[in-house]
């Protein structure tokens, strides 16, 4: 902050001044600080470098510029740009900060997939994969189906490449419609099929003893009333031992449905338990022919060959 100081004093009218990663060295308080004192100073221009999103949730989008560089081509993409209008970006630099400091972004429909595809990241890096840290991913929850295509569409917009994770289950929050828009701008959809939540799917494809773990996850450790609330959407009788449930078509709906009715794996850290849970069924081979298996295999690729 001194430097800085001492660089403004030194400042002449008309002077150009760059300041590369501005975030090195400052907590966040004193960045808000120092970019209010750059955005005050009249007499020159300045130019900022970043990969702080604190830096990023301060500028408005007459201030913001995106920088890519592909196959040697450097691009400078203005977040003001004519015909950018639509899209609200300025509310999305507020809210998705993160995401601009990316290669690529997974658009998720909420924190349970965020949470599912952490998971499913270190199980790849077990099985001698590159993170998706390496190739450039960023995983977005944008907390709600409704907000999935307009935000893949202001991601696409800026040049990035953009995927989409999202359930089937709610029409009027994101839709076969939608994922054909999208899919039509050239960012893959990735949907649970028959119209489910991931939960529904999951529950539907996974080998019962991992359908089994998941319920003491969520009685056990994230201290659920399982048992009352599998009846609440199940026509018949449940042991009161977990461990002797049957396996059936309609259990495995009810478990579904209910673990997506009251919030079983509803943030990033119980996404991401949940699927450590019900990780060793990706070993089994009659799972890898499941759709939520296909899915996320497909998702993969993606991230490794775009």
């Amino acid at each position: 902050m001194l430097l800085c100081g001492i660089q403004k004093m030194g400042l002449d009218e008309g002077h150009i001044t760059l300041f590369d990663e501005v975030e090195l060295g400052l907590e966040p308080h004193r960045i808000t600080r120092l970019i209010k004192h750059i955005r005050e100073d009249k007499r020159g221009q300045y130019f900022l470098t970043t990969h702080s999103p604190t830096v990023l949730r301060e500028l408005t989008i007459d201030e913001l510029y995106v920088v890519h560089r592909v196959g040697g081509v450097t691009q400078v993409i203005p977040a003001a740009k004519k015909g950018l209008e639509q899209h609200e970006l300025q509310g999305k630099v507020r809210s998705s900060s993160d995401a601009f400091l990316a290669k690529k972004i997974i658009v998720c429909e909420g924190a349970t997939e965020v949470g599912f595809l952490r998971g499913f990241d270190d199980y790849q890096v077990e099985n001698k994969k590159d993170p998706l840290s390496y190739h450039g991913v960023a995983l977005l929850d944008v907390i709600g189906g409704s907000k999935v295509k307009p935000i893949a569409k202001a991601f696409k917009a800026l040049h990035y490449e953009v995927s989409a994770l999202a359930d089937g289950d709610a029409d009027d929050q994101f839709s076969e419609a939608d994922a054909r828009v999208l899919r039509e701008l050239e960012i893959p959809v990735f949907m649970w099929s028959d119209k489910l939540s991931l939960e529904e799917r999951a529950f539907q494809d996974v080998p019962w003893e991992f359908v089994l773990l998941s319920l003491y996850l969520a009685r056990d450790t994230l201290n659920y009333s399982v048992r009352d609330q599998v009846l609440n959407k199940f026509e018949g009788n449940l042991e009161k031992e977990l461990g002797h449930w049957e396996d059936s078509p309609e259990l495995r709906k009810a478990i579904g449905i209910a673990a997506k009715k009251s919030n079983w794996f509803k943030d990033i850290t119980r996404g991401d338990l949940w699927f450590k849970t019900i990780k060793p069924a990706f070993e089994d081979a009659g799972f890898a022919k499941t759709d939520l298996s296909i899915q996320l295999t497909k998702l993969w690729k993606w991230v490794e060959h775009v």
